[in-house]
């Protein structure tokens, strides 16, 4: 059964059947699973299996003992996406142009959500003006919204404006 709150990881059978090619496993099945991660929860792994045009396979996955719920030994709260800074350090440098901004804003996404984001990330690095790029950062505000929740969505647009150069 599917805990829906969960976590979930590969299980030794599913990390076999990701390194070997000749698993059996079909292309979409065996791209959900790669998604598998560990830091997944059911909810965003169940956005990725609807990318994918399928989201009941996740208990497939389940059924065939490929993926399990992470066991964890207590709940921790998940660490900040901003490093920890000592109060002698001076704060992350803004960046100077928009092109810094468009790699830091390209980096912070594929950091957040993975692979999903590569087609994002094209766009935002391909953008030419302010206003181009802050359209398609929109745009990743609203895909990180999707997978990871509003909380994290307005953390991620709060990194980049604290990034745009003055």
């Amino acid at each position: 059964m599917v805990d829906k709150q969960a976590i979930y990881r590969k299980t030794a059978k599913g990390a076999e059947a990701i390194s070997n090619r000749q698993s059996g496993l079909a292309p979409r099945l065996r791209s959900l699973l790669i998604m598998v991660d560990g830091k997944r929860s059911y909810a965003e792994l169940t956005v990725i299996a609807t990318s994918l045009g399928d989201p009941e396979r996740l208990a497939e996955l389940e059924s065939e003992g490929l993926m399990e719920p992470a066991v964890t030994e207590e709940k921790t709260m998940p660490a900040p996406l901003e490093p920890a800074v000592s109060q002698a350090a001076p704060g992350p440098a803004r960046a100077l142009n928009l092109a810094q901004a468009r790699l830091f804003s390209s980096h912070l996404l594929e950091h957040m959500i993975g692979p999903l984001a590569e087609p994002v990330c094209i766009k935002i690095e391909a953008t030419r003006d302010l206003a181009d790029f802050v359209s398609v950062i929109k745009r990743a505000r609203e895909m990180v919204r999707e997978i990871k929740g509003s909380v994290e969505a307005d953390r991620f647009v709060a990194q980049i404006e604290a990034q745009m150069p003055e």
